[in-house]
């Protein structure tokens, strides 16, 4: 009556007690081959009625009676339940919901004439889908849910009767479409194309499969669509990886490290042709004649390829510490293969405080010009070759007084001792404290020399004798420290052209 739908005729109370009535007095095992025959004998009727089904009905007629199923199911365990709690624990027996599928999953899905058109279903459904077909994906998550209930007892139907064919399936087809696309078109279209596969492989999962689906054809996209590839992409000629950090192609950078990330392995190639462009841009600038006579122009075309690249390892690669190693790598690879790098930097700063900052109207300004250069110097191996050169260029603006800002100077000086040390910068700072010390005592002899020149009164012979006397002695004092401090800069000065003449 159950299977009929015949169910609101019949008194659950009596048929609850009737089955309790049975197990209590030892017929349990009637009962229960009983049930199992009555549903298996039911089951087979469905089989041939979704056996005899169309193919464009099969997956509506499924539905159909597995919803049937499940709801008789339910209905009959509870009237079993006695019998469950007893009978079937003490015995060692499926509980009777749980026959009822593993009956279903034999005699219905199981079927010779069912399950090979139930798969083949599915996969030509998700086909369509993927060459931008419209399909009923609710019928088909009602089909999957199936699939993965039907797994009682140890056995997954879902993994062995669909996700190993679907996974074959998927890789045959993404195989096929790789190739073909690869071949009629360029990197950047390949990436959005490779992308948006893996995007929908992902709302497929999302709208209709199981979630233990997600990993596996996750990891078959990478491999079809990224690691079979990715080498080809990166050197394809007028469109690779190459042509991208030529043209600025910033965004399809991105989307090839978004996507090559999914791969670890693969990112090495993208980080060795970045170290190749850095390296090749680099020598083209230590080639550039009308560059090599400039030093400000040689400084600041190496200052625009940091930043040109700087702005990919920031904005495409995330910055990412193994981009931002392969770039420090490939500046300190070709900036010190020519040792005019550490003279012509030193000659840029003194450039830069003699008139480069007078347009810099903020101090945030001037704090950045300052740090690009510490960024160039951190590149450089000959360090003290640099020193030798930046105490010459210093001592002459601080003997002709040509600095735009003593702050900034100041700044700079900071800025080589967080880099280098105390030790570093000492004889620079110490130029400053000669400097600072001769200003002192030569406004302390101007201060006494206009007050005893304003005197109000007279003054004895005495007293005029003494304040001349005074006058010399505080002007000998600054004169003898004003030559000192000048003595230190113009020895710096010439010590540093001595290192320079036998260095050149």
């Amino acid at each position: 009556q159950i299977h009929q739908h015949n169910a609101s005729t019949l008194s659950f109370e009596e048929l609850y007690r009737n089955a309790y009535n049975l197990v209590l007095h030892k017929y349990g095992e009637l009962l229960y081959n009983g049930v199992h025959g009555v549903v298996a004998e039911h089951l087979q009727e469905v089989a041939m009625s979704c056996a005899e089904c169309p193919d464009d009905r099969l997956l509506e007629e499924l539905k159909r009676q597995w919803d049937d199923h499940k709801t008789t199911m339910v209905m009959i365990r509870d009237i079993l339940m006695y019998m469950d709690r007893n009978f079937v624990s003490q015995y060692k027996k499926v509980p009777v919901y749980e026959m009822g599928l593993i009956i279903f999953r034999e005699s219905v899905s199981g079927h010779s004439r069912v399950k090979t058109r139930l798969l083949t279903l599915m996969l030509d459904n998700i086909a369509a889908e993927r060459r931008g077909e419209q399909v009923d994906r609710i019928l088909l998550k009602h089909t999957v849910n199936m699939l993965v209930e039907l797994g009682v007892q140890g056995k997954s139907v879902y993994r062995e009767s669909f996700e190993e064919p679907f996974l074959d399936a998927t890789r045959k087809f993404y195989q096929d479409e790789s190739v073909r696309y690869i071949s009629q078109n360029t990197c950047s279209d390949y990436l959005r194309r490779a992308e948006l596969r893996l995007k929908e492989e992902r709302g497929r999962v999302e709208s209709y499969l199981h979630e233990s689906t997600l990993e596996r054809v996750q990891e078959l996209c990478d491999k079809e669509w990224i690691l079979e590839h990715y080498t080809a992409l990166i050197h394809m000629e007028n469109s690779g990886c190459a042509w991208m950090f030529e043209q600025d192609k910033v965004q399809d950078l991105e989307r090839m490290h978004r996507l090559f990330s999914r791969v670890p392995q693969t990112l090495k190639e993208v980080q060795k042709v970045m170290m190749d462009r850095i390296c090749e841009s680099g020598k083209d600038i230590l080639n550039d004649p009308e560059k090599v006579k400039d030093p400000v122009s040689f400084i600041a075309a190496i200052q625009a390829l940091k930043q040109k690249y700087d702005r990919f390892v920031k904005e495409s690669f995330k910055e990412n510490k193994y981009f931002q190693l392969a770039q420090k790598q490939a500046f300190e690879s070709f900036l010190n293969k020519d040792t005019r790098t550490a003279q012509y930097l030193s000659l840029y700063v003194d450039d830069m405080f003699r008139k480069g900052l007078k347009g810099m109207s903020s101090d945030v300004d001037v704090e950045a010009s300052l740090e690009q250069v510490v960024t160039v110097f951190r590149f450089l191996q000959d360090k003290d070759v640099f020193e030798n050169f930046y105490k010459q260029h210093l001592s002459r603006r601080l003997l002709t007084g040509r600095s735009v800002s003593d702050e900034a100077e100041k700044s700079m000086i900071s800025k080589l001792k967080n880099e280098c040390g105390h030790q570093y910068t000492s004889k620079l700072e110490g130029m400053f404290q000669d400097m600072k010390l001769s200003e002192e005592l030569m406004k302390q002899y101007k201060n006494s020399f206009y007050s005893a020149l304003s005197t109000t009164q007279a003054p004895s012979s005495s007293s005029a004798a003494a304040a001349s006397s005074g006058s010399a002695a505080s002007a000998a004092a600054a004169a003898a420290a004003e030559e000192a401090a000048s003595a230190r800069a113009r020895a710096a000065a010439e010590g540093s052209e001595s290192s320079h003449s036998s260095y050149a």
